[in-house]
């Protein structure tokens, strides 16, 4: 059964450019009041910013739109947040401007929050209602568990990278702060890869107690996803043969 019909595709589009309007009236505000300026580029450019930010608030607002609501729903959530907002953010560089400054940290919040509650969602698909048997195994799982994996890895980047920018002193070792943005953040997104699937190149490593601390609960999670969930989602028979 298709997750989406023409309507729904027109509401969301609708309700997107909406978005993209309410997006370019706040940036225009900030600058042209707030600032007592206008920067017609540092405009246009705030507004595809907050419309990124904004634009899950209207996925979530149709019900079953593309996934149906649900894990696969916040595993799109995760990939966007981790993966699409922080390129968006690095890539887009702005003046300095005290109002929007504000709303970006009010939307960081928001974000966050929802990457939280997409996280819940997930895990608890995953390890509770599974484990306590709340719910039949399904081949959809498999998918669910994996791309839980690469989820949890990229998260734990972010995590690393936040754990960076927030200490003067290095935290890892093999990731200079003086790279570009971008690059700053797939380092620690790599870190996370190749600590998760236990590989351990040794070419970055944690240099602090608390650093540490967190990759060890990296591994483990990374032990119990693949070796524990995965392991009995498979070993249920789901993928067996009927002939």
């Amino acid at each position: 059964m298709r997750l989406y019909e023409k309507h729904q595709i027109i509401h969301f589009l609708k309700n997107a450019f909406y978005s993209m309007l309410i997006a370019f009236l706040i940036s225009l505000f900030a600058h042209l009041v707030a600032a007592k300026k206008l920067e017609v580029l540092d405009t246009v450019l705030s507004s595809i910013k907050i419309f990124f930010s904004i634009l899950p608030l209207v996925f979530l607002s149709q019900k079953n739109f593309l996934f149906r609501d649900g894990p696969l729903k916040a595993i799109f959530l995760v990939f966007y947040y981790l993966v699409l907002v922080p390129i968006i953010n690095l890539s887009i560089k702005i003046d300095n401007n005290e109002a929007l400054n504000y709303f970006f940290i009010l939307l960081t919040f928001i974000n966050i929050f929802l990457l939280i509650v997409s996280h819940i969602i997930i895990l608890k698909y995953v390890f509770s209602d599974f484990l306590r048997r709340k719910r039949k195994v399904v081949p959809s799982d498999v998918i669910v568990v994996i791309t839980t994996y690469i989820t949890m890895a990229i998260s734990f980047g972010l995590f690393y990278t936040v754990l960076s920018l927030s200490t003067k002193t290095p935290v890892f070792h093999g990731i200079s702060r003086e790279l570009p943005e971008i690059e700053f953040y797939f380092k620690h997104i790599y870190f996370s890869f190749i600590t998760i699937t236990t590989v351990g190149y040794g070419d970055i490593y944690p240099l602090t107690t608390f650093s540490q601390f967190i990759v060890v609960v990296e591994i483990i999670t990374g032990l119990l996803l693949t070796n524990v969930i995965l392991g009995l989602v498979i070993g249920s028979g789901i993928l067996a043969s009927k002939d």
